[in-house]
């Protein structure tokens, strides 16, 4: 009887040690697919939108700062961005209210596009396709509303910028680039739009800005800015997950302008996976 007890505890510990060593090898792999695919980076987007012609044109936009330096603004500065607006003059100002981005441009039009139009798939055999769309199928464009271009399509410009270093999604305030000029930050009384699983956690914040818009425009014109800043941690293992931080301020003007004005402001920290 004993013999057969010692065999089967044998068999017991011989079972636990290829759990253990599996599950220390499933680790390390984890761990390899981790390293080899990490990728973190800030994602700096601006968007703006105006129902008629703006003319002499000043902004100033909060830019994503740390320690009185942004290199994502350095990025736009140097033209590294997409959707370039041609004609626009960039570049890094500090102001009453810190450093921000400024805008310099003569003229900024809207641009407003018919409405989108199903192109009929051509029947087998029908030829070359470019021949085959009609013309009323293509993209209308106008300067003005119309009810032939009632679209209004906005500006919309930015830039990715890579980070040496995984980026603290949990607490950015004081440890990454975040829009600035920050009032009043505080946390917000609103939360996810749909429920999240219980391991992921974010925490909501609402806060004040400043942009400073100078320009000419009828009294009616109506301008809406949206700026936007992304911190993001990806990788991969079965799969791809992340984490990441979310800023942004967004304002809407009427007439004329020439002064600061405030901007509401969000953050959204801790969303996502973590690896505790």
């Amino acid at each position: 009887m004993n013999r057969k007890i010692i065999i089967f505890g044998g068999l017991v510990l011989f079972v636990l040690l290829l759990l253990m060593l599996g599950l220390r090898y499933v680790g390390n792999q984890n761990d390899e697919m981790y390293n080899d695919s990490l990728m973190s980076h800030y994602e700096y987007d601006i968007i703006i939108e105006s129902n008629s012609t703006l003319q002499n044109v000043i902004l100033y936009l909060p830019v994503p700062v740390f320690e009185n330096e942004s290199g994502v603004g350095l990025e736009m500065v140097n033209g590294d961005y997409y959707n370039k607006p041609s004609n626009w003059n960039l570049s890094l100002e500090d102001t009453e209210h810190g450093l921000m981005l400024k805008i310099e441009t003569a003229e900024i039009q809207p641009v407003y596009h018919s409405l989108p139009v199903a192109v009929p798939e051509p029947e087998p055999g029908s030829g070359d396709l470019e021949n085959e769309v009609p013309e009323e199928a293509l993209v209308v464009e106008s300067h003005e509303y119309s009810e032939e271009t009632p679209v209004l399509v906005p500006i919309d410009f930015g830039t990715r910028v890579g980070a040496d270093h995984l980026i603290n999604t949990r607490s950015p305030v004081g440890n990454e680039s975040v829009l600035l000029p920050k009032y009043n930050l505080r946390e917000s009384e609103e939360g996810p739009i749909v429920p999240l699983p219980e391991h992921i956690n974010p925490e909501y914040f609402d806060y004040e800005s400043l942009v400073y818009a100078h320009y000419d425009a009828s009294p009616e014109a109506e301008v809406q800015i949206f700026v936007q800043l992304e911190g993001l941690n990806e990788w991969w293992i079965y799969g791809w997950k992340y984490n990441e931080y979310r800023d942004g301020i967004s304002i809407q003007l009427t007439g004329p302008q020439e002064g600061w004005v405030q901007a509401g402001g969000k953050l959204i920290t801790g969303d996502g996976i973590y690896r505790e």
